[in-house]
């Protein structure tokens, strides 16, 4: 890793035999599992000694994710589905509590990024869509899920945006709504459930070199974790008993957000004023 991603970057568990002391055995379920984080994370998983459910829409790539785990001796159950659809979280929640009614973690990671500004954005429901892909449908497989888990206890993981903690930006308004809306009805959540053995974190990450942040010429140029790097943030609540993993920088960030709300807004309309001159040439 560069200097420069290492100090921009969150706490997270690189110690192979720390991961595998806790989630060794224990029923694993990672959303978005079929590329980028999810995918990294399920391997790092599976070569833990989890048992990983894999669950996303594409029942190939979860296949392919399934059969590399299997391959190094791990064990991996793929459940293809699409948590936009209601119907679709309800019957893969009810086969998951069926097949793993010891389920101890969910690390829900399944998420869409568009970048458009509000008023085309109507035009193609970019809310809507986003709405159901980060945060009503991830929130129903929870709820689905929560019983069983506040029988035997576990974990449930928020792979989660810097973006999602400060002022808006332009043309991210419905992707930092959706993220920053199921980070805080997860919150709410994660008070309700604390005295049920249930133990709730956000993992607020930076920049990730994904297909994700391709489009946004600006982004080219900046620091960003691989896939791989992320998944070790994200895994660290199961290593650790916290409840938020962020960069160091992020906490003034959010000072700046609250105190100065205009300076930090201006800052981010120059970084997209800077990626507009970008894509003229």
């Amino acid at each position: 890793m560069s200097l420069a991603r290492l100090l921009l970057s969150p706490p997270a568990c690189r110690d192979p035999e720390a991961l595998r002391a806790a989630v060794a055995g224990r029923p694993v379920l990672v959303t978005g599992a079929s590329s980028g984080i999810g995918a990294a994370a399920a391997r790092q998983l599976g070569a833990a000694g989890a048992e990983v459910l894999l669950l996303a829409r594409r029942a190939g790539r979860l296949g392919e994710v399934a059969a590399g785990i299997r391959a190094e001796r791990g064990r991996a159950h793929i459940y293809p589905a699409d948590l936009a659809d209601p119907e679709a979280v309800k019957a893969v929640a009810a086969q998951i509590g069926a097949d793993h009614p010891d389920l101890w973690a969910v690390v829900s990671n399944a998420g869409k990024s568009v970048r458009r500004s509000a008023l085309e954005g109507a035009v193609r429901d970019d809310l809507g869509r986003l709405l159901a892909v980060n945060f009503s449908g991830p929130a129903a497989l929870l709820l689905a899920l929560l019983p069983g888990m506040v029988r035997w206890g576990g974990v449930i993981v928020n792979v989660s945006s810097v973006s999602a903690r400060h002022v808006g930006a332009p043309r991210w308004g419905a992707y930092q709504g959706s993220k920053a809306g199921f980070d805080l009805w997860l919150h709410a959540l994660g008070a309700e459930v604390r005295g049920q053995g249930v133990r709730i974190a956000s993992v607020y990450l930076p920049l990730v070199r994904t297909p994700m942040i391709a489009p946004t010429r600006a982004y080219r140029v900046l620091p960003a974790l691989s896939a791989d790097e992320a998944a070790h943030a994200a895994l660290l609540p199961l290593v650790r008993p916290v409840v938020r993993v962020a960069p160091w920088w992020l906490r003034p960030v959010e000072v700046a957000g609250l105190l100065a709300p205009g300076l930090l807004a201006r800052g981010l309309a120059r970084l997209e004023d800077t990626e507009r001159r970008w894509g003229r040439r």
